[in-house]
């Protein structure tokens, strides 16, 4: 009997630690600082690139991100206006999206996106 609790509980545990995923994070109007003597386009995509994204300008005030880090890829949409900025996911690979949740290092990604752009508006004054 022991031994199948022990057996129980080591399987447990490796399954609890390979879950990897959470709800997936899309952030909503993030602030751009006042008097950004930089263009908010410019600094959203050099905040991409200091990251790994590459950015593609999608339209006016639109621009598509994307990164890829070894097998794993994530598209997310960057819209802005002179105020705020969102970012949203638009689609992955090999990053286990389902229902709303995806790759714990999906949202890291993105909180490192966010701020490498808050970097990049707030030096640009």
């Amino acid at each position: 009997m022991k031994s199948f609790n022990m057996v129980f509980l080591l399987l447990t545990a490796l399954f609890v630690s390979g879950c990897t995923s959470v709800k997936l994070v899309n952030l909503a109007n993030e602030p751009i600082p006042i008097n950004s003597a930089q263009s908010i386009e410019q600094a959203i995509l050099k905040g991409c690139k200091a990251k790994g994204w590459t950015p593609i300008k999608a339209d006016s005030n639109t621009i598509d991100a994307y990164i890829t880090v070894r097998s794993h890829k994530a598209h997310v949409r960057i819209s802005y206006n002179e105020h705020f900025y969102n970012i949203n996911y638009v689609d992955s690979t090999n990053l286990d999206y389902n229902y709303g949740e995806i790759h714990r290092n999906y949202n890291k990604w993105v909180y490192k996106l966010a701020a490498s752009i808050q970097q990049q508006l707030s030096s640009s004054r």
